[in-house]
């Protein structure tokens, strides 16, 4: 069986064909980029998405054509709580609203006084970058096209629409909408009264790993893929990226540093009273939760700084910044960085708080400021691995994953900083590994989760980094001068 695997993240597309045994037959990638209109405006139209899947799907057909090979299955993971307007036949009537969009910001704030209420039914606090809010400010601000439109769809909604001509979302993309209640797993009515949505807009629900349905005629048309193939939805981007890192019981957890940061543990209990300093998701195996917590710019802002400081004609050479970052001590020679470029996550949900580098002088160079942007983004992660830890136990072992995770520098400053062992496989493609483990087991390949995810990591080598006991009190204190310098800025704003 072979089954093709899409992963829809915020920066890229990607196809890969994998066999039973989880071995790459062929893979493929679109790049594109959200639009950063402001500030607090982020969107994106939704046919760069149709297209990008329409072309990885004729790609991989005609690769497979050409080979002797099937496309058997399909199974589609993708970023989570971007949202858009769509028709009764699929076709989007708004850009999409994208999950680091804010412009719901004032609307977040007056709903505070029912955050209580929000807590206890779905788990998580209110803020800007779940879905419900966003739906409930594209009524408000576009109340024709709400009006007009048949139905709300995340990425992965619209996405699987194309390919199924199905309505339906799984509970890992629901668990992030302050629409769903998390012990039922049902659209509640209190919460859609509360964000003023109707139920009738939204998708029917199914679990995560089910057959979302079987492919449609025309999208065999437009791609050559075979007509009515099962297509799979697996779960979110971060539930399958820990899946693919082998999260498969308590007492491990998992940091992907991707556009975002996601540190995230797993449990089968959800707890007593929901707290909302964390993160509770659905997981991509049934029955199990997601306990996470994330920090909104990762490789993003390190993308962002290359680019503006080390962008030369020929392109950037990350080697040069490497050995640039490795001659700057740890502590960067007093320079730091508070790394809110798109505002503060959990715990504290602060959507105001933006990016500040601090005690930088004239003997500062560049590559210091590059080597604090790293230790600001890893001592926010390490804030965050505290605060999942509260629910899950401290972590025996700490996978890392992500496209910053490529960074051998990085890496050294994570281990220091969150004081563990880290382990990092050297496919870092967790995301599109879990989506074919979930699928795996789902289409019957596998019988167990544990049975396909060593399938999946077969043969794949694990670097180890160590913590240096010299660079840990460093990053102590740095990460204890950070926490000051948030509280003397913001304390105002709570």
């Amino acid at each position: 069986m072979n089954v093709l695997i899409v992963d829809a993240g915020t920066s890229s597309m990607r196809g890969v064909l994998m066999n039973e045994e989880a071995e790459v037959l062929f893979q493929t990638r679109k790049r594109y980029h959200p639009e950063f209109c402001s500030a607090v405006k982020v969107i994106q139209n939704p046919l760069v998405w149709k297209k990008a899947l329409t072309e990885i799907g004729t790609e991989v057909q005609e690769w497979a054509g050409m080979n002797q090979k099937s496309i058997d299955a399909v199974s589609l993971t993708a970023q989570r709580t971007s949202v858009m307007l769509t028709d009764q036949d699929g076709n989007a009537i708004t850009d999409a609203v994208m999950w680091q969009d804010k412009r719901n910001l004032q609307l977040c704030r007056e709903l505070r006084e029912r955050n209580k209420e929000i807590i206890e039914r779905s788990g998580n606090t209110i803020n800007p970058v779940f879905s419900g809010s966003k739906i409930a400010w594209l009524r408000q601000e576009m109340p024709e096209a709400y009006d007009q439109a048949e139905k709300v769809l995340t990425v992965s909604d619209y996405l699987l629409y194309q390919m199924t001509g199905n309505f339906r979302s799984d509970r890992t993309y629901a668990s992030r909408s302050h629409l769903m209640n998390l012990r039922t797993g049902r659209w509640d009515p209190v919460l859609l009264e509360i964000f003023d949505v109707e139920e009738n807009k939204l998708c029917e629900l199914i679990e995560p790993g089910e057959k979302h349905g079987t492919l449609t005629r025309r999208f065999s048309t437009e791609t050559g893929i075979p007509e009515g193939i099962p297509v799979y939805s697996p779960g979110g981007d971060q539930q399958c990226a820990s899946l693919g890192m082998g999260i498969l019981k308590e007492g491990n957890l998992e940091i992907t540093s991707g556009t975002g940061a996601f540190i995230a543990g797993i449990t089968k209990k959800l707890p007593d009273i929901f707290q909302g300093n964390a993160i509770l998701n659905y997981g991509a195996i049934p029955g199990t939760y997601i306990v996470e917590a994330s920090i909104l710019t990762c490789s993003a802002a390190f993308d962002w700084f290359c680019k503006n400081f080390y962008k030369e004609p020929d392109g950037i050479h990350y080697e040069r910044i490497n050995r640039e970052i490795e001659d700057s001590p740890p502590g960067a020679n007093g320079c730091m960085l508070l790394p809110f470029f798109q505002g503060r996550s959990t715990p504290l949900w602060n959507p105001e708080a933006t990016a500040s580098f601090t005690n930088v002088t004239l003997s500062t160079t560049r590559g210091d400021m590059a080597r604090a942007l790293l230790e600001g983004i890893a001592c926010e992660i390490r804030n965050n691995i505290d605060v999942v830890e509260v629910q899950t136990g401290r972590a025996e072992h700490i996978f890392i994953g992500g496209g910053l995770s490529r960074s051998h520098p990085f890496n050294q400053i994570q281990a220091d900083v969150y004081e563990r062992q880290l382990f990092h496989y050297s496919n870092s493609e967790s995301a599109a590994l879990g989506a074919w483990i979930s699928t795996a087991v789902s289409a019957g390949v596998c019988a167990s989760y544990e049975e396909a995810f060593r399938k999946a990591r077969c043969g794949d080598n694990i670097i180890e980094y160590e913590p240096k006991g010299e660079n840990m009190a460093v990053y102590r204190e740095m990460r204890s001068r950070m926490n000051q310098m948030y509280q003397k800025i913001y304390d105002k704003n709570k």
